[in-house]
């Protein structure tokens, strides 16, 4: 394997817990009352946190990704991929109960039910207290920063990702799109108003070990525009971490409260992290993170030899970040390996779409639009053709694809 690599990206240490410094901000990945979990928050909305409630209690501001509609509005839209909403009850008070003070709402799923599922979840959240930002029944609304204010400080947030089916496109009702250029400009122009801004990404390529180097070099101009700090979630899979210019970047939380029975085998889709910052009167003062575990029973700190191990392939993975050359490669290993033969996924994917049209046309150009329009998408398939017509698809470094299996297959 490729010698990991050490830099100053690594001189705000992610990976050593230490105490909390002044007021502290939690980030939460992906999180909904779905499948197993519902059934859970029904009975007892606060037991799926497990040994994690603590920790988020000690925080002054928790901010979670809601990646679902809540109730029982509106009609399932017609897109690649399923469509998901939670029970509204139950998700509500396992919100509340924490508390959770921040919805963050730019993914893919939020809009599934149509605008009217969604200006029923976004007026369901708020109702019970909580702010939302991502999001909007218009494009103004969707990419309007949320602004806290806390003890004489003030924290712009910033939230945007991918959307997908759910993207506010031509103004209308969906999530806040990525558009670096214009999120370049809100961050500077939030940072005259504010202490301090932090950008909640949500997007990139689902189970990947790598973000794809759009993300990256997306993600690290954001934090030269003058983010404090850069988090990102979606991939499924815990991804790496930098430190970019002296902002932190996390390039994917994995899961949070998403328990998927199509993952629960896969070991780094039962895993993530909760994100903290410290900050020092106006100063970002330290990062950390908790590591924990998704089970059926609920979420669960890691301790002992599971958190050294977890925190230490974390840390090597981090490494790659600093080599421009170790990025792609991993992003064309990935493609490589996707399904176990990645030619072959390439192909069932292209010919399951065109069969898919014999049989629900709508259905099908949802399924091409989405192929088109989400990058994540869009660059797998540019790259991957691209270098089958080069006749260099498969040959990625061997050390790459033993991160990319490891990270994909590894069994429970």
């Amino acid at each position: 394997m490729a010698k990991t690599k050490q830099s100053d990206q690594q001189s705000l240490n992610w990976f050593k817990p230490g105490s909390r410094v002044g007021y502290r901000v939690t980030i939460a990945a992906d999180w909904g009352p779905l499948w197993l979990y519902e059934d859970l928050m029904r009975r007892d909305p606060l037991t799926v946190y497990g040994d994690l409630l603590p920790v988020l209690r000690d925080s002054d501001l928790n901010i979670v990704n809601v990646e679902c509609a809540l109730g029982d509005r509106g009609a399932p839209i017609i897109k690649c991929g399923p469509c998901l909403r939670g029970d509204e009850d139950a998700g509500i008070a396992a919100l509340t109960g924490v508390p959770f003070h921040v919805a963050s709402l730019s993914n893919n799923h939020i809009m599934d039910y149509g605008p009217e599922g969604l200006e029923h979840t976004i007026h369901a959240l708020r109702r019970a207290g909580l702010r939302t930002v991502g999001a909007g029944m218009d494009g103004e609304e969707a990419a309007r920063p949320l602004v806290i204010e806390a003890d004489g400080f003030r924290l712009g947030i910033i939230n945007c990702g991918e959307g997908e089916a759910c993207a506010s496109l031509d103004n209308g009702p969906g999530a806040n799109v990525f558009d670096v250029e214009r999120q370049e400009a809100e961050i500077r122009a939030l940072k005259a108003t504010t202490d301090a801004v932090l950008v909640i990404f949500h997007g990139g390529r689902e189970l990947a070990s790598m973000p794809p180097p759009y993300v990256v070099n997306g993600l690290r101009r954001l934090a030269e525009a003058g983010a404090a700090a850069v988090i990102a979630h979606h991939p499924h899979v815990p991804q790496g971490l930098e430190v970019h210019h002296g902002v932190p970047i996390a390039y994917s939380q994995g899961n949070f409260v998403f328990y998927n029975e199509g993952f629960a085998r896969r070991y780094y889709a039962s895993t993530g992290y909760l994100a903290h910052l410290d900050f020092d009167g106006k100063k970002l003062a330290a990062v950390s993170l908790t590591p924990y575990r998704i089970k059926k029973e609920g979420l669960s700190a890691m301790a002992g030899d599971e958190r050294r191990t977890f925190l230490e392939e974390l840390r090597e993975l981090s490494g790659h970040l600093a080599d421009a050359g170790d990025i792609a490669d991993l992003w064309d290993a990935f493609a490589d390996e996707y399904g176990g033969n990645g030619e072959r996924a390439l192909r069932q994917q292209i010919e399951g779409a065109v069969e898919e049209y014999r049989k629900s046309p709508a259905q099908a150009w949802a399924r091409f639009h989405n192929y088109a329009f989400a990058p994540a998408h869009r660059e797998y398939f540019l790259r991957s053709f691209q270098r089958l017509r080069q006749g260099t698809f498969g040959d990625s470094p061997a050390w790459a694809r033993e991160v990319v299996r490891r990270w994909t297959t590894r069994e429970i």
